[in-house]
This record gives C-alpha cells, sequence and structure tokens, in this order.
C-alpha cells in the first residue's frame, strides 16, 4: 500500500509539474511578442514611404529614433496631434522621427491606393518620413490593440531597441516620459 501512494503521489506530483510549466509555456507565449525596454532590436518589416521607396527596418538602426505610429484610421487625429507636438518640439537633427500607418489592406485595395489616400492628408514634405506598413507587426510587437484610436509612441536608440512606449492624448505627463527617454540618450 505504500509503495502504492507513493507511486500516485510520484504521478501527480509530476502531473502537477507539467500543469505548472505548461501554464508558464501558455503565459510565455501569449506576452513573449510584446517588447520591453531593452528588450532587443525591433522585428524585421519591410514597409513603403509615402514617396514610393521601400525601406527595410533595419533603417530604424544607426540613430535614435521617435515613431509614431498610427495602428487605425481612427487614430490619425491622435497622430496628428503627436506630430505637431514633437516636431515642434524636439532637435529633429539628434533624432529620426518617423510616421508608421499600419494598415490592414482589404483584398480590394492596394498599397498604392493607399499611399494614395494619405499622401492626401501628409504635407508632401513629410513624404518620406511617413511608412506605410501593410502588417500587424508593430500593434503585436508593442501589444497594441489594432483598432486603437490612439497613437503609439516609440523610443528607440541607436541599436533599435525599444527605449520607451506612450500610448494614448498628447498629455503633459506623456510628453514628459518620452523627453526622459530622450535624455536618457543623449547621455548614453
Amino acid at each position: 500500500m505504500t509503495s502504492r501512494l507513493t507511486i500516485l503521489l510520484a504521478l501527480w506530483g509530476s502531473t502537477i509539474q507539467r500543469v505548472a510549466e505548461m501554464t508558464l509555456l501558455a503565459i510565455l507565449t501569449l506576452f513573449g511578442t510584446t517588447a520591453i525596454a531593452g528588450d532587443g532590436p525591433w522585428p524585421s518589416f519591410m514597409a513603403t514611404t509615402l514617396s514610393g521607396e521601400k525601406v527595410d527596418s533595419d533603417k530604424l538602426i544607426g540613430q535614435p529614433t521617435l515613431l509614431i505610429l498610427t495602428p487605425s484610421s481612427n487614430a490619425a487625429k491622435s497622430t496628428r496631434e503627436w506630430v505637431n507636438t514633437l516636431r515642434t518640439n524636439i532637435d529633429q537633427s539628434k533624432y529620426r522621427v518617423r510616421d508608421v500607418l499600419a494598415v490592414d489592406l482589404p483584398f480590394f485595395m492596394s498599397e498604392e491606393d493607399a499611399i494614395g489616400r494619405a499622401k492626401e492628408k501628409v504635407p508632401k514634405h513629410y513624404h518620406d518620413q511617413t511608412w506605410i506598413l501593410n502588417s500587424q507587426i508593430m500593434e503585436e510587437a508593442l501589444g497594441v490593440p489594432s483598432d486603437s484610436e490612439e497613437a503609439v509612441i516609440v523610443v528607440l536608440d541607436k541599436n533599435g531597441d525599444l527605449v520607451s512606449q506612450v500610448h494614448g492624448k498628447v498629455t503633459t505627463t506623456r510628453m514628459s516620459k518620452i523627453f526622459h527617454a530622450l535624455q536618457t540618450l543623449s547621455t548614453d
């Protein structure tokens, strides 16, 4: 009887351990795609500028970068507010600023159509700095819903590592967080 009890307890213990390991694996899988400050370079992606040039995510390496991500068409107003605020309040000679329009194109709409529509809204002098990304990779990396109505501001260091991220309307607190991240980059 003791040996049967020992075997049952051993089996039960290994089952509990397997359940715990599977739970941990599920948690890591669920949250593993969320970028964390200093978590490494961005996932590779290919985008198109509004001027028609194909750009690789490697272009984000080499200089500190501010990305202004528009996760949905409803976030366009929020993006405009961030663009106006950031471009007037930071030294653009020190930091690369790029607007990324994340679009999930329906099968009947081409990338050229999306670029044409975006060109109507974005001033011409920002066409080479505005990227169309037909992928949800950025939202997945940042843990942002693709239907979010607010822009996401991302600060990357010169290696492409995430330094800071804010999501929401322009506020003094969010601007302070971005400025603090940029100051950190300046002292490195």
